[in-house]
């Protein structure tokens, strides 16, 4: 298996609905790059059965997600292709990697529930990692937000600003 060197966290969307997230992820996989995106778990209360709730695994931001690339290795344009892709977000318009601080430390905050992970190595470094009380204030203050839209934008604020946030 070849290693890439100087990969990079960028944030990019992808087509919510079905399986686009999975199969996206798959064939990133397959390409060497790693994606990873917030996922929590939540109870839910099951309609069927008295005491009954059921758990169920949602993203953080839906249709957001980070994947990590070297773009001397992995052409933009083929990873664009994909028909769950939808865009990378850009900085004006240039594509700049995210901080990798924030990655780490949004890994740390929202381990991955899932065991079938593609992105298990930064997530066992990520588990290293300590918070500060700000950045743990910031990510209980986004997960709690029950607004899709809200944490999105407190995704960007914290990708676009991330030293006022303590990152």
């Amino acid at each position: 298996m070849q290693i890439l060197n100087d990969r990079q966290w960028y944030l990019a969307q992808y087509i919510t609905g079905g399986k686009n997230r999975e199969n996206l992820f798959g064939w990133l996989h397959e390409q060497k790059i790693t994606p990873w995106t917030p996922l929590t778990v939540k109870t839910i209360k099951r309609s069927d059965k008295i005491n009954g709730y059921r758990k169920r695994i949602t993203t953080v931001f839906p249709g957001y997600f980070f994947l990590k690339a070297n773009f001397e290795h992995h052409n933009i344009t083929n990873i664009r292709m994909h028909s769950a892709f939808s865009d990378f977000v850009a900085f004006g318009r240039q594509i700049k990697p995210v901080d990798s601080g924030v990655v780490e430390r949004l890994m740390k905050y929202f381990p991955e529930p899932d065991s079938h992970t593609l992105a298990k190595a930064e997530l066992e470094a990520a588990s290293a990692i300590w918070l500060t009380r700000a950045q743990y204030n910031f990510m209980v203050n986004m997960e709690n937000d029950p607004m899709p839209l809200s944490r999105s934008a407190m995704l960007m604020d914290l990708v676009y600003h991330s030293g006022k946030h303590g990152f």
